[in-house]
């Protein structure tokens, strides 16, 4: 049987800066499952101490190795400079020799001697709202594509088309392969016993709807409490909203104080039920049992959201972004996404009379998904 190919995950987001990136690694290797035993990649994890690994480990792949990079680190701060640099040149070719492929690669000095590089952007969300953003985030995002633009055979996977066509507008100049990966979600079996525990522990007492997205500026959370204001001026309000994902992030403190204040003025603290982070079992299992998911974002790159719903069978109600549109077709009501009114009339009428549902065959999404990391990793 031929050697299987070595492919590094730098896995070093947590669930403060990142919640999706990790669900989305994670997924990837639950895609790698669906491949014969002799094509499955080994897949080295370069991870921190503040790496959720579990989170890897709990996906059942098979060929996974864990590396703690900041103990390798660490060995050569013991050294002269002149020392460590030797250390490391020499330490990272012998490290990294039988290493075929690194995803999502960065400018990183652990991944100097890979043979071959496959960077990742999740979206171009800083062109079009960049106050969202830290300066040294800008600054990075910068040097990124300055990088690529110099090594023009390293590939750069996109998550839609839509985001080729922002990588077109706003960097006409780089002419490296650009590959496209649609992720799609991989969802444990639910234990919908739950779900009455669930009700009582967050105050759930009528059916309601759900938006799960961290509280970042441009999840745009606004739009669903002035719907909920609008709704509520012809009487008390027939369902409730909950709102999970962590509270607290590098970008929206200011964000969710804000919101909590509009909600407190406008009388909805027992309408809209705000959860914080919670297990991602108990957010599927609250997903499962809404009325709809409903999606209100401004920006995206390829909503993870969207792609739960969609593997667990429930109706969404979206922001009418390009990428929401060319994500689901079916089984969606969209809504422009700075109209409250427009949506305030959708919760109403989905509450009221519920859309048929249209069946179809997710497996095949994931068939295409697995058919697209064959090619991008050549596995």
């Amino acid at each position: 049987m031929a050697e299987r190919k070595k492919i590094v995950f730098p896995f070093y987001n947590n669930y403060f800066t990142a919640t999706s990136i990790i669900i989305y690694q994670a997924n990837i290797l639950k895609t790698l499952q669906y491949l014969p035993d002799e094509k499955k990649p080994t897949v080295v994890v370069w991870h921190n101490r503040q790496s959720p690994i579990h989170e890897l480990q709990q996906t059942g792949y098979p060929y996974l190795q864990f590396v703690d990079t900041k103990q390798l680190g660490f060995r050569l701060k013991k050294a002269s400079a002149l020392t460590a640099i030797r250390l490391g040149i020499a330490g990272l070719f012998s490290f990294n020799k039988d290493i075929d492929i690194i995803y999502p690669a960065d400018q990183d000095p652990f991944s100097s001697t890979i043979k071959r590089k496959i960077y990742w952007k999740a979206d171009f969300q800083e062109n079009y709202y960049p106050d969202n953003f830290l300066p040294e985030e800008l600054k990075w995002v910068k040097a990124f594509f300055r990088y690529l633009g110099k090594h023009p055979v390293d590939t750069l996977v996109l998550s839609s088309r839509a985001c080729i066509h922002d990588l077109r507008d706003f960097y006409p100049e780089i002419e490296n392969p650009v590959e496209l990966y649609r992720f799609v979600s991989h969802l444990p079996a639910l234990n919908n016993s739950t779900f009455a525990g669930l009700k009582s522990k967050y105050g759930l007492h009528k059916s309601y709807y759900i938006v799960c997205n961290q509280f970042w500026p441009h999840k745009n959370h606004g739009v669903v409490v002035r719907a909920m204001k609008e709704i509520a001026r012809h009487g008390p309000l027939p369902f409730q909203m909950v709102f999970t994902g962590k509270t607290s992030s590098k970008r929206g403190d200011a964000y969710f104080r804000k919101l909590m204040d509009d909600i407190r003025a406008a009388g909805l603290d027992k309408d809209i039920v705000i959860t914080d982070f919670i297990e991602r079992q108990d957010q599927l299992v609250l997903m499962k049992n809404s009325i709809a998911v409903v999606q209100p974002s401004l920006f995206e790159g390829w909503s993870t959201v969207i792609e739960d719903a969609r593997a667990i069978e429930r109706f969404v109600i979206a922001s009418s972004l390009p990428v929401n549109q060319e994500q689901i077709q079916d089984n969606v009501w969209f809504f422009e996404a700075h109209s409250h009114t427009e949506l305030a009339t959708m919760l109403e009428n989905m509450f009221s009379d519920p859309p048929t549902w249209i069946p179809y065959n997710y497996k095949l999404r994931i068939g295409h998904a697995v058919e697209d990391l064959v090619r991008i990793f050549d596995l």
